[in-house]
């Protein structure tokens, strides 16, 4: 099944950064996303021409949106972005310096623990030649409603 990540992920472009879902497994519980790096990125930095892999985090916190959203769909049917938040990572580890320009990037990304608000998943971004370039566990939140959790009025 493909999915439009457009209609999955809270971010709009230019935060955006996921350029497709490649796979999904729910039976294994994990999700693969592609990054393409291009120099139009917000996080493109002509310098070290292409995107530092601090990013990384990011990446991956999109790819479990990513595969949060997925699975709403595959139980579901309904596509609905729903924001959350990263509440830190375990065992952080970032393997090159620059995610390149013109490149591809995978992230892999497999639930650990997960139910309606706390989740947990373990990450690896891998190049197209297989090569780790970070990995790390990150534990996440996502409220029932975000209007109401940031204490938004709506008057």
């Amino acid at each position: 099944m493909e999915y439009d990540v457009t209609k999955i992920l809270p971010q709009q472009p230019p935060m955006q950064f996921i350029t497709a879902i490649e796979s999904a497994d729910f039976d294994n519980e994990t999700l693969v996303a592609r990054v393409d790096v291009r120099d139009t990125d917000l996080l493109f930095q002509k310098n070290i021409n292409g995107v530092a892999t601090t990013a990384a985090l990011e990446y991956m916190a999109q790819a479990i949106a990513c595969y949060i959203g997925t699975e709403e769909i595959h139980k579901t049917g309904v596509t609905k972005a729903a924001a959350g938040f990263v509440l830190g990572s375990r065992d952080l580890h970032i393997c090159a310096p620059v995610f390149n320009i013109n490149e591809s990037y995978y992230i892999n990304v497999k639930s650990v623990f997960c139910d309606s608000n706390m989740a947990a998943f373990e990450c690896n971004i891998f190049d197209s030649k297989n090569n780790l370039m970070a990995s790390a566990t990150l534990n996440a939140f996502r409220p029932d409603d975000i209007t109401t959790f940031m204490g938004v009025n709506n008057e």
